[in-house]
Parts: C-alpha cells; structure tokens; sequence
C-alpha cells in the first residue's frame, strides 16, 4: 500500500508557512520519486496443511476421497513443495505461486462389494496473475485479478473386489483462466487483515473452480512478513473418463521475505 496523505501533508505545511520577502520557497515541481514508483518483491514459502475431500478416478471408475483434516494426509504424504512470488510497481503488480504434492493412499475405506480400494494422486499447481489496484492507500487496498491456474494431475487406482482386480493409471492437464479480488486493510502498524477469491474455469478448463483465503499477516521487520490463515480450493473437472472433483482446503502459514 501507498500512503495517501503526503501531497495533502505537504500543503498544509506549505499553507501555514509564513512567505517572508526574499525567503526561497522550494521548488516541487519535479519532487522526488515515492516508493510507488520503485519495484517491491517478495517470496514466501507457504505451508499449506490440507485436507482433501472429493471424487478422483481414471478411465471411467472413480473412486470417493475423504480426508478432510491434514492430520489425514501426513501418512500419505511423499513429498510436498510450496512456492510464492509477487512483484509490485504502483498500482500495478504480478502474483505468482506453485505447488506441488505427491501423495499415497487417499482413498476412502471401499463399500460392501469392494474389499479394498487404493489411490495414487500427484498434483501440480502452477498459478499466476496480474493485479490492479482500484483502491491503494495507507489503510485499504483493493486489487483486481486476472489470471490462470495450471493443473497437473495423476492418479493411480486400483480397486478389488468380488476376486477380481481394476488397475488404472493416467494423467490429465488443463488450464483454468480466472478472475478476483485481492483486499487489505491495516489493522494495526504490523498487523494487516488479508481476503482473497477468485472464481474460473468456464468450462475452458475445468467446468468450475473458485478459491478464498482470509488471515492476518504479521509484518515481523522490514525485511520479513509471517502469514497466518484458512484456504478452500475447488476444482471440478471431467474429460474422458478422467474425473478430478475436489475441495482442498485447510489452516496456511507462510513465512516470507519483503524486498
């Protein structure tokens, strides 16, 4: 956010100043660039511990995933790596994250006629927008979105029952363009009031799929910011056979470095 009130600052001081014959007044015309002008980065890694809860299934058999609580997908997690870029100049700025999971087991436990079922999923999500800030000052922002969300996924199921067994594997990739709002508010000197969503798809990748996220985020120093707070992704996709309905969802914390 940029500060609001120094152009107004700066004439009420000129306004109260005594003009004195012979004192110079300072020349402001060409004031010196403010920090809205200069690039802002910042990279954060964010964890976040989700849960999953859905339909996933390859070549036409799906099978039903509920593990809602992150606690339920640690013993299934093989490797998980998180990601986040922004890039900021006046009002304009550029966001960018990724994540990537690979994951066992997943699947829930199999009904009456299936005596065991197993899902493999491995998910990349690669995702990016450009920003517009409509509101920008010391207290409040309010940004525009325009973006899209690379999906990657693969799964491998195998489902047995009544002696026989399904093996399937496969992979779907799809690009889900979307549109958002991204708010801030100042809460206090070091504590910010942070609301995100956005809504896509379109039937242009998947039929929809839409994301919020609401946290504070603590600004530690200068240099380095803490992000507490709750994400829900949804995506519901089918394309020949393979099916990918599901909400992810669960507490994000993301450390970050301001620059």
């Amino acid at each position: 956010m940029k500060p609001c009130h120094s152009l107004a600052l700066i004439g009420l001081i000129g306004l109260s100043t005594p003009a004195h014959a012979g004192t110079s007044i300072p020349n402001i015309s060409n004031p010196t660039p403010v920090a809205a002008d200069v690039w802002e980065f910042r990279l954060g890694i964010p964890g976040w511990m989700s849960g999953l809860k859905g339909d996933a299934g390859v070549r036409g058999k799906v099978a039903a995933v509920d593990a809602s609580f992150f606690g339920d997908i640690v013993p299934t997690i093989k490797m998980v790596a998180t990601l986040s870029f922004e890039a900021r100049k006046g009002r304009w700025g550029i966001l960018t994250s990724g994540i990537y999971m690979n994951l066992g087991d997943v699947a829930s436990p199999p009904g009456p006629l299936v005596d065991e079922v197993h899902l493999g999923l491995e998910q990349l999500l690669l995702d990016g927008a450009v920003s517009y800030a409509v509101v920008d000052n010391e207290c409040v922002s309010l940004e525009l979105l325009a973006g899209a969300r690379y999906n990657y996924i693969y799964g491998d199921l195998v489902i047995v029952g009544n002696n026989t067994t399904f093996a399937r594997s496969g992979s779907e990739w799809w690009i889900d363009p979307y549109v958002g709002l991204l708010g801030r508010a100042k809460l206090a000197e070091s504590i910010t009031l942070v609301g995100k969503g956005d809504i896509g798809g379109f039937n242009i990748g998947s039929s929809l799929t839409w994301q919020l996220y609401g946290g504070l985020e603590f600004q530690l120093s200068r240099g380095c910011h803490l992000g507490v707070g709750y994400r829900y992704l949804s995506v519901d996709y089918s394309s020949g056979g393979f099916t990918y309905d599901m909400a992810t969802s669960g507490p994000q914390i993301e450390l970050g470095l301001d620059f």
